[in-house]
């Protein structure tokens, strides 16, 4: 069912409402838009910022810790640590021992055949004893496997960038190979991998570790040494993966080692670590697996970076850029849903993406690489709450400017509402209790308005529900529906009146009563017939919002039984009219027509001619009245055609005139929709209105066809008629004075006010010009057919 036009002005206003209220959405959704790239730019610049100045490295720290201790590696048996210990500091005294008991433990490895010797103690100063220096070096030259540490001091002294610390005198040409002994803990004093040093061109500086494995492997092991005050670059990107906890390793005590109290098979063929192990030495590291107070002796910590290394067991931290890429992922993702899903989606969005960051980062440590998760996860924590009040924001600002507006445009049935000045809050407040108050007034005004409605009227939504039903309705169903009918389906309220519709009425229930989601039904307004005489007019018509999205449906049951009641009386009177005027003319023409002798000629012929006028006058009278009651019947037809006809018939009216007739009409059919009777006849009125007012001109009857429209004129070159006249002309009975020495017509003045009333139920409009003395023109407007009709 097609809604019927509504005014020009009303529609342009509620296209005006539309359109701003479209601008309003769209407004917001593009400042929405906007607040969410510069929520993402900024996070995409402070993940990056983070990713290279590292400010979340403690969490990240705490979290390595944490998954390193859930798979510890196993200590390998080749290693084996000969401990500096608080028993050999008892036995042998006070630290520093005699370099000759140092001498005496080389001797007994190189005996027990010990495959490589790395000596964890800086001989960095010569002896009070020059015999002493001179023994070591030469049992570390007996051994020939020996690997001595050397110090570098960063800053070094008189402004050098470092300082190189060899051991002293022979002892480092007598050692195998010297490594550096940097070892630098983390900024939260935990170590977690040893220091590799390189020079400014990128020649690497072996550390003392790295020097043990390649010497215990067979590799070549490279005798780079720093220049004093060279610039030195270290990293610390490969960590060492760590035994269970601090003593993993095999460890022999100092003093049983050199008194041979510890059999040969055990050191044969080992790597062996000395270092010092004892309390108050101060060479003690804390590590992943220290746990919350216990710190690992420096030797047992090179252990574990030495079985590391030599097993490729190690830990790489990834380059900044794939840390980058591996905290902006989840970033992206977790931004990408707050624009699209809501908010309770994206909350388990976020708490998904936080436990897969962290999964994926201990997986990965697991298999060997570090990616550190905390710049995900602070930002997977900060973004929800920071879009939410982002959202919120805007929201709040969005709703402030509307209500601003809609303040400024006067509330519903009251002037401009005065709004407090200061407090942006109690302003808000003041705001949303006036806009709340004009929706409360709108509500009762829309029932109170409904109610005052004589027409029996029920809102329905899109599926079908009963919401709102006036006083009148009530009144109506309350004999045939029992109960409330708000809420109750539309099919069950309209269904009440089946068994009171009389014969044939009630197949038009089934199709009325289908108003669901998105019908849209047919049908053309419909009368019901009740078995108690009454006539109902039932009409339906969807209301929409401001975007033309249907919300529901009108339905209207007025009672028209005196309207009906007052067209049959108007049947009967234009039946009375048709026949009782009509047949004493009839029958006084046909007296004339045969006793026409027993009458003077001139006497005969007025006679007819006035009873011709009355039956005329009675002709037009009941076409007019018809044409304002009757229902066109619309048929696809061509107005050319109905054109063409209408001048043949006129033609001899014409031709005994004297007047030429001659039509301008398109090559092309002109399809209309609209009743071919009634619209030949306007046609012929208006023919025959320029007959008898164009003064003997030429009549000329053509048809344009533009932007979708058909329009028809009939203009003549006569006496024509003043300005003032025109909107007269289409009145009823109207008939204007004869020109100046043109005869008076015959006529009711009905012509024209036919051509205007069947013009208009199709559709169309009517027109007219004229300019005194140069003739005029009538005619009128209709609406081609559509192709989809």
């Amino acid at each position: 069912m097609r809604p019927e036009p509504r005014p020009r002005a009303e529609a342009g206003q509620e296209n005006r409402a539309s359109a701003i209220g479209r601008l309003g959405r769209l407004t917001a959704k593009r400042g929405l838009l906007f607040e969410w790239v510069g929520l993402l730019l900024a996070a995409i610049v402070a993940v990056g910022i983070a990713t290279w100045t590292r400010p979340f490295e403690r969490l990240d720290n705490l979290l390595y810790d944490a998954v390193l201790r859930l798979k510890p590696r196993t200590p390998s048996a080749d290693i084996q640590i000969v401990a500096i210990d608080n028993r050999s500091l008892q036995a042998l005294g006070e630290w520093p021992w005699p370099r000759r008991r140092h001498a005496e433990l080389i001797d007994r490895l190189r005996e027990a055949g010990a495959a490589v010797i790395g000596y964890d103690v800086l001989f960095l100063e010569p002896s009070a004893s020059a015999a002493d220096d001179v023994a070591l070096a030469d049992a570390i030259a007996r051994a020939g496997n020996v690997v001595l540490p050397y110090l570098i001091d960063v800053p070094g002294t008189d402004g050098r960038a470092s300082d190189l610390l060899l051991p002293t005198g022979a002892l480092a040409q007598a050692a195998a190979a010297v490594g550096h002994a940097s070892l630098r803990p983390d900024r939260d004093g935990v170590l977690r991998a040893v220091e590799h040093l390189s020079l400014a061109d990128g020649t690497p500086l072996p550390h003392f570790v790295d020097v043990v494995a390649a010497r215990a492997s067979g590799a070549p092991v490279g005798a780079v040494l720093p220049p004093q005050g060279a610039r030195l670059f270290g990293t610390r990107e490969v960590r060492i993966r760590f035994a269970p906890a601090p003593g993993g390793y095999r460890h022999a005590s100092f003093i049983d080692v050199l008194q041979g109290r510890i059999p040969r098979a055990y050191l044969a063929g080992r790597i062996i670590l000395v270092g010092a192990t004892g309390a108050g030495l101060g060479d003690r590291f804390a590590t992943p697996v220290s746990g919350q107070a216990e710190t690992m002796a420096g030797v047992e910590l090179l252990a574990n970076a030495l079985d590391s290394a030599r097993s490729n067991d190690v830990i790489r931290v990834v380059t900044p850029p794939v840390q980058l890429a591996f905290a902006l992922a989840p970033v992206l993702l977790l931004m990408t849903g707050l624009l699209l899903l809501r908010p309770r989606t994206n909350l388990w969005i976020g708490a998904g993406l936080s436990i897969a960051v962290l999964a994926t980062s201990a997986s990965l440590v697991l298999g060997g690489w570090w990616v550190p998760p905390a710049n995900a996860l602070v930002a997977l924590m900060l973004l929800f709450p920071l879009w939410g009040w982002r959202r919120l924001d805007f929201a709040n600002r969005y709703m402030a400017t509307e209500l601003e507006a809609l303040a400024g445009e006067g509330g519903f049935l009251r002037g401009e509402r005065e709004v407090p000045v200061g407090d942006p809050v109690e302003r808000q407040v003041a705001l949303m209790h006036g806009a709340i108050e004009d929706v409360r007034n709108l509500k009762r005004f829309i029932a109170e308005s409904l109610d005052s409605l004589p027409d029996a009227t029920l809102v329905t939504d899109l599926d079908g529900r009963v919401l709102i039903v006036n006083e009148a309705a009530r009144a109506l169903l309350s004999p045939y529906f029992g109960g409330d009918p708000e809420g109750a389906p539309v099919a069950d309220v309209l269904g009440a009146f089946a068994p009171v519709l009389a014969d044939g009425e009630a197949e038009v229930l089934p199709s009325l009563a289908r108003l669901g989601p998105g019908a849209m039904p047919a049908e053309e307004p419909c009368e019901w017939r009740l078995t108690d005489g009454r006539v109902l007019d039932v009409r339906f018509a969807f209301f929409s919002d401001d975007r033309g999205a249907p919300l529901g449906w009108i339905l209207r049951l007025a009672d028209i039984t005196r309207l009906r009641a007052a067209e049959r009386q108007r049947e009967e009177a234009l039946k009375l009219l048709t026949h009782d005027m009509r047949s004493p003319q009839a029958s006084i023409l046909a007296l004339l027509a045969t006793e026409a002798r027993a009458l003077p000629p001139a006497l005969a012929d007025r006679i007819a001619r006035y009873a011709r006028q009355t039956l005329e006058l009675a002709d037009q009278y009941v076409q007019f009245a018809r044409a304002g009651t009757v229902t066109p019947s619309m048929a696809l037809m061509d107005l050319a055609e109905a054109l063409v006809d209408a001048v043949d018939d006129l033609w001899p009216q014409a031709h005994t005139r004297g007047v030429r007739m001659a039509t301008d009409l398109p090559e092309i059919e002109v399809l209309v929709r609209g009743d071919r009777a009634l619209l030949t006849r306007s046609i012929q009125n208006l023919l025959g209105n320029a007959l008898k007012y164009g003064g003997g001109s030429p009549v000329r009857a053509s048809i344009e066809l533009e932007c979708g429209q058909a329009r028809l004129t009939v203009r003549d070159w006569g006496p024509g008629i003043a300005a003032s006249d025109l909107t007269l002309v289409w009145e009823p009975f109207h008939r204007l004075a004869p020109a100046e020495g043109q005869p008076a017509e015959a006529g009711a003045g009905l012509g024209l006010p036919f051509v205007k009333r069947v013009v208009e139920r199709h559709g169309g409009q009517v027109f007219a010009h004229s300019t005194p003395g140069a003739g005029a023109a009538f005619g009128f407007v209709l609406p081609l057919a559509s192709e989809d009709r």
